[in-house]
């Protein structure tokens, strides 16, 4: 089972928190997933490993 799904906001903790939502899940074949996440500010897809991302905070006004 995944740990991130369609529509959910993440942070790539690996460069910059810089966030995004998830807009696939693709497993692999060593049983892991990958992710194609609508990173702001890019206007294209990135696509991450599980292990650098985490939820996106929710950040006060």
């Amino acid at each position: 089972m995944s740990k991130f799904a369609i529509g959910e906001q993440v942070e790539n903790v690996a460069n910059d928190h810089e966030s995004g939502t998830v807009v696939a899940v693709f497993p692999t074949v060593d049983g892991s997933f990958r992710y194609a996440v609508d990173t702001e500010g890019y206007g294209t897809l990135q696509f991450f490993a599980e292990e650098k991302l985490t939820f996106a905070l929710t950040r006060a006004p």
